[in-house]
């Protein structure tokens, strides 16, 4: 016997809904090659407590992307009824859906995807998403919502990276709807085993012949470098640029602390963000690996015994992207998934100056902290390669080059410190400052240049980094805080 949980992240402020016992066992799971399936559990009634039953659930699971479907018997409209309002919740019940995922042909759930109203008791209902660890509160990523009440339908729709990126899927749904004085909720399938199961819609590519050789074969020319970067607002909203895709944002979403940093995968297909609590958002093949509030850790500052010294200040991938180092104001490093601890300022004593960036070396076995009066502290098997000191102005980003080689300093003023390997090619100085600091350097993926962006987005370059766009004259809702290239 299982317990299944309806139940929103507490990010997001929404209680549980209901607790219902399941069990039982897998259906078979669809001919290899399916993308999608569906499974019929009869008719349902048009009236609100018969209506809360489901008559179908779907699952789509492309090579990329992962969407989750449900037909009830009578589907409202999660924007304008009140009911879906939390400000009008009865005795913590409120209206919602949950898709309890199985992954891999496994038998309990691994992951929960939510289509719940926002805590927004101040304004109308609002419709949104995300996806959790079963029975973690964080917050895995955020879901596209959907709904027809045509055709009595919800769904969800998220990148299949945020899961880990399985083989196959399977669901059980919950769908609860509270009236003003009742909640109604049913499971299905009734019997609460798991249904729907599909497998990725990958396929393997055909071998291609192997040509045969000409006496004089003409060499292709080399591939042309891809360059694009991500601008990112304290907000959550992502601004991307050249041949830097977008994965998606937190925007929307309304956050518990400010976005401080984020960091693309290794292959570029993904990227995390981290919010000044330590809380994680993976977007596109960005796997989640853990964050600050999933280890039980309260925000800085908050009244709890168990919370952060300082705030998160930053973060950046291990070297094959299996995990991640976040660091705090105080030069604390928390390290999850396969990233490596090395050392930290509180373990050394402390360190001079608040910290402001961290950055692996290329080993993957040790990583720099760069402090705003200009100090960087070089832990594991990271060189020290020199630092500026103490400056009239603070520093406030860091970025190593392509080979770990060196690093590139930026202060406020826009003045670029560089080290090791780095290339001196210059800085905005004259051009940034005051209230539109430089706030971020990020070097170009063949380590020949660096843009350098501000808070007001925008954006300079040097050396081979090419001229992409920027946000500066943009309406922004958070300032330009932190960037990475490509």
């Amino acid at each position: 016997m299982r317990l299944l949980r309806l139940r929103r992240v507490n990010r997001l402020g929404i209680a549980i809904i209901s607790v219902m016992a399941m069990s039982g066992a897998l259906v078979a799971v669809s001919p290899a090659g399916a993308t999608s399936t569906s499974e019929p559990f009869g008719p349902c009634s048009a009236t609100v407590n018969d209506g809360v039953c489901v008559s179908a659930i779907s699952t789509d699971y492309t090579s990329t992307t992962i969407t989750l479907g449900i037909t009830v018997g009578l589907a409202t409209d999660p924007t304008t009824d009140p009911n879906w309002d939390l400000a009008n919740s009865v005795d913590g019940n409120v209206s919602g859906l949950l898709w309890n995922i199985y992954v891999n042909g496994g038998t309990t759930p691994a992951w929960s995807a939510f289509a719940l109203d926002a805590d927004n008791q101040s304004g109308p209902p609002t419709f949104t998403g995300d996806v959790q660890p079963y029975g973690d509160d964080t917050l895995a990523c955020a879901a596209v919502t959907s709904f027809s009440t045509s055709a009595n339908t919800y769904g969800v729709s998220f990148p299949a990276g945020c899961i880990n990126d399985p083989t196959s899927i399977a669901v059980v749904a919950v769908w609860a709807y509270a009236d003003g004085s009742t909640q109604y909720d049913t499971v299905a399938p009734a019997s609460g085993s798991p249904c729907c199961a599909v497998t990725s819609g990958e396929t393997t590519p055909t071998p291609t012949p192997t040509p045969t050789p000409t006496p004089t074969p003409t060499p292709a020319p080399a591939p042309t470098a891809k360059h694009g970067y991500w601008l990112v607002g304290s907000d959550g909203g992502i601004f991307s640029f050249g041949s830097a895709p977008f994965y998606g944002s937190t925007g929307a979403l309304k956050l518990q602390r400010p976005v401080v940093g984020i960091t693309p995968t290794p292959n570029q297909g993904g990227y995390w963000l981290v919010a000044s609590d330590g809380g994680i958002f993976a977007f596109g093949n960005a796997s989640y690996y853990g964050s600050i509030p999933g280890i039980g850790l309260a925000p800085a500052g908050s009244s709890s015994p168990k919370r952060l010294n300082a705030p998160i200040v930053g973060m950046v991938p291990s070297a094959d992207g299996g995990g991640y180092f976040m660091v705090a104001a105080d030069g604390g490093v928390f390290t999850f998934g396969d990233a490596k601890f090395a050392g930290s300022c509180p373990g050394i004593g402390g360190c001079s100056g608040a910290a402001v960036a961290v950055m692996p070396d290329a080993s993957g076995n040790g990583y720099w902290l760069v402090t705003a009066t200009g100090h960087v502290y070089a832990f594991g098997d990271a060189v020290d390669y020199g630092a500026p000191g103490p400056q009239s102005v603070p520093v406030t980003s860091a970025v190593r080059t392509t080979d770990g080689g060196g690093y590139w300093i930026l202060f406020a003023n826009g003045t670029v410190d560089a080290y090791g390997d780095a290339l001196n090619l210059g800085g905005p100085v004259g051009a940034v400052g005051g209230s539109n600091p430089a706030s971020a350097i990020f070097a170009t993926s063949d380590g020949g240049g660096f843009w350098v962006a501000s808070a007001n987005g925008s954006v300079y370059i040097y050396g081979d980094a090419p001229s992409l766009g920027g946000m500066a004259g943009q309406h922004l809702n958070g300032s330009i805080i932190a960037a990475t290239g490509q």
